[in-house]
């Protein structure tokens, strides 16, 4: 019994660890999961969000949706060809798109479908989807998931719209744009993601208003009917009995739309379930044998327990190197040892797949701040350049094209292994290069950095930020040249502090305060990693403190001050190595 017991005690913790471990791993799998579907949906949503508002720019399609009188007979022959013109470029820039329609003032639709199909507008009209669309208070909605019985032909399958309510520039309602699209289209996750999802029984769900499904993964992947789907409603919190599965939810566009995951706990826990019974039958087996043979063998049993007792001691302190040694004697005794042995292993591996998982997330955390960088930037530019072409319609556009495809190949390209400071000095003259040939030569960038620096690894787009925000908040006027200078400060020899220093417009003291307590509280990665692209003015400075901490530690940090005659500046702390 003394055997026992502590061997019941151990398997019994190390089923509870292993159960919690695998729960835990598995919720940290499902987060990852939607978070990948909560990105294609946010990148849904931004590209039809554009889709639909290029309607906007289309003044002779909105000429036609907003006449509220007859056309005569040719100026409806036009129309027909500027709206096949219209229809042609949009399907094939979103070649998702299966139909795209239109619907002006007064209530006439026009469509076009890539299928040889028909919308039957009549039907279509009669849909409670179509009667809701003006009451619509999104600037784009998304049905929920609807049949397809308007068509001509295809009427068993299923779609969902995408749609806006179009309004004139006066602000009169100018009519509507609707998109058809196939659900099982919206997410595309990726292989591994769907084979684990497969494995463990992962239902993905994504609602919309009032809860109606938009799309079901088991739909999406054949194994129930779209028919199922149609017009069902689905509460993370309110549907039935929770206590069999694992339930996860994740709002994303504005809050308009829910994603939620559910994971069944049978098929998780099921070996599991085989540990705890094989863990149950062999504690039997050994009570007995135990029990029958350590009257004949007490010294035999004795010896080999202590040395495993002393083996499990190291185990308490962390050690779990330390194997008990097995005895040479084929008996009960050495396979117990050798079952402990296989144990500890097993713990052994379970804690590092626990470390590794951890540090995947934090990469994954890294990756979705580094992405989080602002690209109006990259507009603001291509709309120099469209402005000089335009205005003064000269040559030198060909080398601004040149500088920006830098900028392009260098984000696109960029590696925390292989990028160095020399390569953020680049980006940043580029980027500065362009803003001169847009402000007519008003700055001046300085680098005073030794090779050492130069060569030094350092995090992706980290300086042209910085220098951005010396333009936008540093540069005054005309009349005076703005010099933004960089340079270097050696802190240890390990350590390198790069300062960036603008002659612009001083900060005031309490702006400079508020800013550097919003870079020393950057460590909830999880709360700036995906923030509403609206929402993103002055997070520069946070995403690059962020990105420096998670890639080099707390030690390393970014901080903003300004001194009178001097002007702003920003420095960072960065290792050599």
């Amino acid at each position: 019994m003394a055997s026992i017991v502590p061997i019941f005690i151990i398997s019994v913790t190390v089923y509870q660890i292993s159960s919690k471990s695998v729960e835990e791993a598995s919720q940290e799998f499902a987060s990852l999961y939607i978070s990948q579907a909560t990105t294609n949906l946010e990148l849904f949503l931004d590209q039809h969000n554009k889709s639909t508002r290029s309607v906007l720019l289309e003044r002779d399609i909105m000429k036609i949706l907003g006449n509220e009188t007859p056309f005569t007979m040719d100026q409806t022959i036009e129309n027909k060809e500027v709206l096949q013109r219209f229809f042609g470029r949009l399907s094939a820039v979103y070649q998702e798109i299966e139909t795209i329609m239109l619907v002006d003032v007064r209530g006439e639709i026009h469509h076009y479908t890539k299928a040889a199909d028909k919308v039957n507008t009549t039907i279509l009209r009669e849909q409670s989807w179509y009667s809701h669309i003006r009451e619509s208070k999104q600037a784009m909605f998304v049905t929920a998931v609807h049949d397809k019985s308007y068509y001509s032909i295809d009427k068993s399958g299923a779609a969902f719209t995408v749609g806006r309510v179009l309004w004139d520039y006066d602000g009169s309602y100018a009519g509507i744009i609707l998109l058809d699209m196939n659900p099982a289209n919206l997410i595309q996750l990726s292989k591994d993601f769907l084979s684990i999802g497969n494995r463990y029984g992962i239902r993905l769900m994504i609602t919309g208003e009032h809860n109606q499904l938009i799309y079901h993964s088991d739909a999406a992947t054949g194994k129930i009917p779209w028919q199922q789907v149609i017009g069902a409603a689905y509460h993370p919190d309110g549907d039935g009995d929770k206590s069999d599965r694992i339930v996860l939810s994740q709002e994303t566009g504005g809050g308009g739309y829910l994603i939620s995951t559910e994971i069944p706990l049978d098929k998780l826990l099921a070996g599991i379930k085989t540990i705890e019974h094989v863990t149950s039958l062999a504690i039997v087996v050994c009570l007995l044998f135990i029990i029958m043979i350590s009257t004949i063998f007490s010294y035999r049993i004795t010896r080999p327990i202590l040395d495993l007792r002393r083996s499990m001691k190291q185990v308490e302190l962390g050690n779990y190197s330390v194997l008990s040694q097995v005895p040479s004697s084929n008996d009960e005794i050495s396979g117990l040892i050798k079952s402990y042995n296989n144990m500890i292993q097993k713990n052994k591996e379970l804690i590092e797949d626990v470390y590794i998982a951890g540090i995947k997330r934090k990469q994954a955390q890294f990756l979705a701040l580094q992405a989080q960088i602002n690209p109006h930037m990259l507009y603001n530019t291509l709309e120099s350049i469209r402005m000089k072409a335009v205005v003064k319609r000269q040559d030198d556009i060909a080398e601004m094209i040149k500088r920006l495809a830098r900028m392009f190949k260098h984000s696109l390209g960029m590696q925390i292994d292989h990028n160095r400071v020399r390569n953020e000095v680049e980006y940043a003259a580029n980027y500065l290069f362009l803003q001169n040939i847009r402000y007519d030569n008003r700055f001046t960038l300085e680098v005073n950095l030794s090779d050492q620096v130069l060569d030094a690894q350092i995090i992706p787009i980290s300086f042209q930020p910085i220098v951005e925000n010396s333009i936008k908040h540093g540069f005054r006027d005309y009349s005076k040249p703005l010099i933004i200078k960089i340079e270097e400060s050696r802190i240890t020899p390990n350590d390198v502090l790069i300062r960036i220093v603008d002659n612009g417009k001083v900060l005031t003291d309490e702006k400079i305060r508020q800013i550097n307590a919003n870079l020393h509280q950057a460590v909830d990665v999880g709360a700036s990693a995906f923030v509403d692209a609206d929402t993103l003015e002055g997070i520069g400075l946070r995403n690059i403190a962020e990105r420096l901490k998670i890639q080099y530690g707390e030690h390393y940090y970014i901080r903003i001050g300004s001194e009178e005659g001097t002007g702003t500046f920003v420095e960072l702390l960065i290792p050599l190595q």
